[in-house]
C-alpha cells in the first residue's frame, strides 16, 4: 500500500476529545437551513440555452419578416 493510503490513528486510548463552545454547541444542535427546499432558492433556466436562444432568434426574424422574402428582386 502506497504512503497516502496509510493514515495514523491520532485517537487517544480513551476516545477522541472534543472541546465545544457554548455558541458552536448550540449551533451545532439547530436544524440544517435548506433555502432551496423552501422555493427560495434559484428559479428556472438561469444558465445559457441554446433552445431558448435559437426561439428568440426566430421570433426576431418573424418580426421582421425576413422569412417570408421580404426582399423583392426584380428579374
Amino acid at each position: 500500500m502506497s504512503k497516502k493510503g496509510r493514515k495514523k490513528k491520532c485517537v487517544s486510548a480513551t476516545g477522541p476529545v472534543w472541546h465545544l463552545s457554548a455558541e458552536d454547541a448550540t449551533r451545532a444542535a439547530r436544524p440544517r437551513f435548506n433555502g432551496y427546499a423552501c422555493g427560495h432558492g434559484v428559479h428556472g433556466d438561469v444558465k445559457f440555452n441554446r433552445a431558448r436562444e435559437k426561439r428568440a432568434w426566430k421570433q426576431s426574424l418573424k418580426q421582421e419578416g425576413a422569412s417570408r422574402g421580404s426582399f423583392l428582386f426584380a428579374l
